[in-house]
């Protein structure tokens, strides 16, 4: 059985890592491109050696296969890189700051609409129509306002 792998070459390392590249662009959202990245430098070196016995090919693909996608996942992984926009996703955190004039009264608790959207509010004291406030810090979908 095991006499099919002494005929192993750095033919087979590229067409695998060829396959696993052909599978991530499948979406397989990272899982098999340092799988890919490792074969194809395993059939670099067996090219590049001359040949070598299989079993140091897959000992040497196995290692580089996971020392792939450990660089992968510890250094280029788009989940684990710092956002110059962290609130993007985040709609009440984009209102901190933001200055709104209320167009009814509220007492502590009530709802204002920004834009098309209606968002509860709390302030420290009631507020009057016509006053202008401030949203100083939100708490889940709750806006945090005070008197400017």
């Amino acid at each position: 059985m095991w006499e099919v792998l002494n005929d192993l070459s750095y033919w087979h390392w590229f067409i695998l890592g060829l396959v696993l590249l052909i599978l991530e662009a499948f979406g397989a959202a990272g899982f098999v491109l340092g799988a890919s990245i490792g074969s194809l430098a395993t059939g670099l070196i067996v090219w590049i050696s001359g040949g070598m016995s299989w079993e140091a090919q897959v000992i040497i693909g196995a290692i580089l296969a996971t020392a792939c996608s450990i660089v992968y996942w510890r250094f280029f992984k788009a989940d684990l890189q710092e956002s110059d926009r962290p609130e993007l996703n985040q709609k009440t955190a984009q209102f901190i700051g933001r200055k709104l004039t209320l167009k009814k009264d509220i007492d502590f608790e009530g709802r204002i609409q920004i834009g098309d959207t209606f968002w509860k509010v709390k302030s420290e004291s009631s507020l009057k129509e016509g006053d202008i406030v401030e949203v100083v810090s939100v708490d889940e979908t709750t806006l945090n306002i005070q008197k400017v």
